[in-house]
Order: structure tokens, then sequence, then C-alpha cells
């Protein structure tokens, strides 16, 4: 792709150049007029297919889908069968067939599948059955449904879906496994892959022929150890402008509860352009400017009509290496983008005016890069004396964390005059950080070897985050020292409850406009594709607080996140690395408050007997004082060199008073706060003064410290 390309979003004729830019604005905002509220002719078509609400938001969409393609399958329900025994990679084991593979003949086209109510003897002594999934196409699905780990390694399973045509047809399928694959289409077996792998949804690209009426699709997915995932995804090509306008429509028409107060929208992409999002900023214009892993910026244009089905992107910059964050700043009256390469801080400059970088400066390069696969930089983000702040991934070798080169598993600040200090070691993988109005700093680390969960925690200089492999680099510290004090995470994000990939820090300061959460954090999570809510209070000197569930249903795994001048929060996300759910394997999406509040929990205070409530709306006080509406449970995670921990000390924690404090307060008397535990808090009972329940009925509170009390780990 050239350097000076332009790419339209649409494929459609682009305005003229010679039309003014304010009557290109004008004719974007009355685009926007006709697709929303106001307009019913524009918005019940477009590109010749009539949109039709229904009954149910399937319904209404399978109708769009059917004018927009030739064919449009019919998926039936899937289901999963595990746990079989698995000999391991290496032992062509995954073609040891297992009981369920004598109904293969029942498979065939047209067929009655297999009999669901079947049991086998499965791994261990356990009794397989087929269990009924959620609808799995355009989705990862985690196939570590087990509590015990020995159920979910070195064990095979099996998952049944059908999907039925009116006439014969090609159906296009994108499919991934970890581990290993074997695949039958009514009865034919089309892929037979024992190996062990990670998720790429993108692996297996095949063009499945179907017979009229119900085909049958049976997948049979080993695990070695670790993650189990599979994924498929229909590749029939759909234009990004449709897609983007009928997602817009149907979130109009069918509302998630979350849709109500938040509305997410999609810029639309064109073919040729991978946007693997890993930075997100705002130039002075307003206009989005992202940077991605494969090296490119890109400027956003007409990106705020909703939906914003004219958006294009042009080329800003090239040739960068796989850079993980973007700031744009204002210095000297001209505007700098900062990214951070994984060998050094860039700035660039567009110093005529063309929307194009002409200078490319070396910054800083002063940390160290081995070439291992898996020393990422993220950053930068600036504190208010003008250092840039950044964060160093350690590599990996297996699944032995390294640091080879300088000052790997470290957050450094940069000068203004480009020079490097290093801030503090013992980071892991630290995709995401940030600041609070007081100057305090604080970063994302993810699960993994001495990390027990995915956490937040404070960037104290000179501090020590707990993962040992950086500590080479420590002024004094030579190897058989002991390990310096570990600084203890601000928040726990409880393991899948919390998301499992966690990724950047954005502070709210938009005064209000994106809704009740002014100076709370954002985080994206990758894996599950959501963006979650945390608050942050200091008790006696120590940052502590709770995460909330916020927005879910992103297109990919958001990575980046950034708020614009009318409070939107732009969205940059891609799958590549730490894999998601989400039926996109990259994007840029838009998330609008309506102006509707939603019902929240807003804050979660500890004070000595408990935990003051704060809510973002007036209480039913009957129910809000009823301890029968509430349920808490604590417990921690261990601290060691094994990959994640599960949650362990669980105890159920007893609720003694709740006492309504205001029209939105209520305080919870505790018998025993327990320090170095996580707070789980369910609200069940509690209900809006209107009788409508909470929007997120969860909280989880990461307990340091007791106001005046004792602290722990």
């Amino acid at each position: 792709m050239e350097r000076d390309a332009v790419i339209p979003a649409a494929r459609l004729r682009e305005v003229p150049s010679r039309i003014p830019q304010s009557w290109k604005r004008c004719a974007t905002a009355s685009l926007a007029l006709l697709l929303g509220a106001g307009g019913a002719r524009a918005q019940d078509e477009f590109m010749g297919v009539r949109y039709e609400k229904k009954a149910t938001r399937a319904e209404t969409e399978a109708a769009a889908l059917s004018g927009a393609r030739p064919v449009t399958p019919q998926w039936g329900e899937w289901h999963m069968l595990a746990p079989f025994p698995y000999a391991g990679h290496g032992r062509d084991d995954l073609k040891t067939p297992q009981p369920p593979e004598a109904e293969l003949v029942r498979h065939r086209a047209g067929g009655p599948g297999p009999d669901l109510q079947a049991e086998y003897a499965g791994k261990n002594g356990t009794t397989a059955r087929w269990r009924p999934l959620d609808r799995i196409e355009g989705k990862v699905l985690d196939l570590s449904v087990h509590g015990r780990r020995s159920l979910n390694e070195n064990a095979v399973c099996y998952l049944h879906g059908s999907v039925e045509v009116a006439e014969s047809t090609i159906l296009p399928l994108s499919l991934g496994a970890d581990d290993g694959l074997r695949l039958w289409v009514n009865g034919r077996l089309l892929i037979d892959d024992d190996v062990p792998q990670s998720l790429d949804p993108e692996k297996y690209q095949l063009k499945v022929p179907l017979s009229p009426g119900v085909n049958h699709i049976l997948a049979k997915v080993a695990n070695g150890g670790g993650g189990w995932n599979f994924s498929l995804r229909v590749t029939m090509h759909l234009d990004a402008r449709f897609e983007s306008w009928l997602q817009s429509r149907l979130d109009r028409d069918f509302p998630t509860p979350e849709g109500r107060h938040y509305r997410i929208l999609t810029v639309p992409l064109p073919d040729d352009l991978v946007l693997e999002v890993g930075g997100v900023d705002l130039l002075p214009d307003g206009r989005p400017i992202v940077c991605t892993r494969r090296g490119e910026l890109w400027i956003v244009h007409d990106a705020y009509a909703e939906p914003p089905l004219d958006a294009r992107l042009t080329l800003f910059a090239s040739g960068l290496h796989e850079p993980l964050g973007l700031v744009v700043r204002q210095e000297g009256g001209r505007t700098a983008v900062y990214c951070a390469q994984r060998p050094e801080l860039t700035r660039l400059l567009d110093t005529d005016g063309d929307d194009r970088a002409d200078v490319y400066e070396c910054f800083c390069d002063a940390w160290g890069i081995s070439g291992n696969y898996h020393e990422f930089a993220y950053g930068p983000k600036f504190d208010s004396e003008g250092n840039a702040w950044i964060t160093l991934n350690v590599g990996f070798d297996g699944m032995t964390p390294l640091s080879e080169a300088p000052y790997r598993g470290w957050c450094v600040k940069i000068t203004p005059a480009g020079d490097m200090i290093p801030v503090c070691s013992g980071l892991r993988s630290p995709n995401g950080l940030g600041f609070l109005p007081d100057g305090s700093a604080f970063f994302l680390d993810n699960q993994g070897d001495w990390v027990g969960t995915n956490k937040l925690a404070q960037l104290i200089p000179g501090s020590w985050q707990g993962n040992p492999a950086s500590l080479r680099w420590r002024e004094g510290w030579k190897k058989g020292d002991p390990a310096p004090e570990r600084t203890d995470a601000a928040v726990w994000f409880p393991y899948k409850k919390m998301g499992q990939s966690p990724a950047d820090f954005l502070l709210d300061d938009t005064g209000g406009r994106f809704g009740p959460f002014t100076g709370q954090v954002f985080t994206g999570d990758m894996t599950l594709c959501t963006v979650m809510r945390v608050f942050l209070e200091s008790v006696d000197g120590t940052w502590q607080g709770a995460c909330f569930p916020f927005l879910e249903n992103f297109e990919s795994g958001p990575n980046r996140l950034a708020f614009a001048a009318d409070g939107s929060m732009f969205v940059g996300m891609t799958d590549r690395g730490w894999g998601s759910t989400g039926a996109k394997r990259y994007g840029l999406q838009r998330v609008v408050y309506t102006g509707v509040t939603p019902f929240e929990v807003l804050e979660m205070r500890v004070v000595p007997d408990g935990f003051q409530l704060e809510f973002t709306q007036d209480l039913d006080s009957a129910a809000a004082a009823d301890l029968a509406s509430y349920r808490m449970l604590s417990y921690t995670y261990a601290y060691h060199s094994d990959y994640g921990s599960p949650e362990i000390d669980s105890a159920e924690q007893k609720i003694t008073k709740a006492a309504v404090t205001g029209p939105r307060g209520v305080h919870l008397t505790i018998e025993s706060l327990k320090p170095g535990f996580v707070h789980e808090l369910h609200l069940p009972g509690v209900k809006r003064a209107d009788g409508a329940p909470l929007l997120h009925p969860v909280a989880y509170y990461t307990l340091q410290k007791i106001p005046g009390g004792a602290s722990g780990r």
C-alpha cells in the first residue's frame, strides 16, 4: 500500500475535493440525521437492502442479511461433549476414535445427527454428556468448562452443530483451535491436525459444500495444557458500511440493557486495511489517529456520524516496529505524535500540514531489545512534568520469563530532554498505564507467572512489582540476594469474572459527558471484548478499590481507549497474540452515552467496619435495608511461579447490617473484613426507587488496608 494512499471506508464515489470541508461536514451531519430517528426512508433501506423490524433481533437481522447474501445459512443449536482422555501431542492420539464417532453415520446431510441424550464413559471416571452451548458462530469458545484442571488438560471434547440451507451452496468457513483439531461435515473428515498451537481463528480456511436441508458439523478438539479454545466464523463477505448500518439499526430497535445507556458504533474499514490497533488518540481538530501493530499510523476522517458511514482513513506514517501506544502533543505551536516502538520512543512530525509525517525522530532508545517475540513496549503516557512513561514486557522462553535485554520488565520514563530514568521493576506483561489527577501512576499487568490474576497496581519509584525476571537490572541487586518488598495490587480483576487480558488505563475526565463516572478509570479486556470500570481510593496512603463490569459485545478485543472532546470513547481493537471472543479480528468502534443514567454501584468505599456504597440513582430504601439483598464472599490468590492462581481461602462473609444513609447511600457492616483479599459483593435484591434492578449487581473490592487498622497480603 502506498504511503500517501487515501482509503475511503465507503467504496462509493467520494465527495469531490473542490467542495469546501465545511460543506462536507454539513453533508455528513445531514446523513446522520437521515439515518437516525428523523428519517425513516434512508433508515429503512441501505445499499438496496430493505430493513424491516420483526418480532426479534435475530429475525430482523436474518431478514436483512437474506437481502444482502445470495444464501443465508440458518444455524441450529450447538452442543459440547466432554471430557475424553488424550495421550498428548506427538502420539497420534487424536485419531483414536472415542465412542461418539460410532455415530458419524447419523451425520449425513438430512440425517438426525448425534443422540444428544446419550452418555459415555469419560476421562478419570467421569460421565460425558452433551451440554447445550450458546451460539458460537463468530466467537471464541472456551472449552475449559470443568472445575478440575486435570479434566481440562490432556483431554478431548466434541462439538456438534447444524446448519440449514434452502439450496445447495458452498459455505466459506474460517476455523481455529487450541490445540489439535479433527473436523467432519456430514460425516466427511475435512481437517485432521494434531498439533500443539495457540488459537489462530484463520488457520483453517474451508469452502464447505452444503446440501439443501440440515447439514451436520462435528469438531473434535484436543488440549495438551493451558488454554483450550475453538472458533468458527462464516467468511461470506459483507460490505463494511452495510454491516455498520445494520448493527446500528438493530441496536436502536433492540437495545441490550447496557445499550440503553451506551451505544457502540462501528467505523467501517476497507477490505484491504488490517487495523490491529496498538494506540489511539485525538488530533487537535478532533480526528482520531491510530497506530497499528503492523507499524502504520492512520488518521480517521468523518468518524462522528451515527453510524459513521462516510468515515475514511488516510495514512499518516508507516514502517514502525509494532507500536503499542500513541499520544498527540502540542509542542511550540506544532503537533507531535509519540509512539513507543519495541526498540524506541519515536516522535513524528508533520511539518508542512499535509496530514503525513515527514519527520521521524528517535526520541529515546535507552532500553534494550533482544529479538524475543514477547518484548512488547507499551505507551507512552505523559505526566504533568512532560515525562513520557513506558512499560516494557519481559520476554519468554516457553513458559519462562526472560529479561535478557536491559530494563525488560520495568517501567521507565523519558524526560523532555530524551533521557531515560528507570522507575520500578517486577512487571510482567504491563499492557496499560496512566495517571490519576494527583499524579499517581498505575499500570495493568496480565495474569501469569508471579501474577495470580490480572491486576492494577501503583507505579511507585523504586518499587518492585513481584516478577523476579527483571531484578538483574536493579541497581545494587545481585543474584542470590533476597527479593525486595513487593508492591501490593490496588485492584485484582478476578479471572474470567472480570476479564482475562486487561489493556489500557483511561481516566474519565469528561465532566459527566460520558455519564456519572467522572474521576473513575476504564480499562479494556482483549479476550472477552469488554470494557471494565474501576473506582480507586487512597486509604491511609495505600491505593485500593473496586472493579465493576461496564460494557460488553465489542467486535474484537479492546486494546486502547481514548475520549474525544464530545465525551464519546473511541475503542481500538485487536485479537492477535491474546485472542478474543469477538466476531472480528480488529477494528475501531466508538461508544456514545445516550444520556440515560444507568442504575449502578457508583462507589464502594471501605470503612472500619465494612463498606459504604453510593449508587447512581435513588434507592428503594426498604430493599436497600434488607440483608437478603446482599451476599459477600472473600478470596485471595497465591503468589508463586505457576501460571496464574485459582481463588484460594474462599469464604462467605457475613453482612450483619445494611443501613440506608441517604437517598443513594448504604452502609454495609461486615462481621470480619480480611486485608489481602478480594471482597466480592452481590446485590441481587437492591432496587431503584421505581423498582428497577441494578444494571450490574456485582462489585469486586480489593482490600489491602482497613482505615486506621490492619493491612495484609
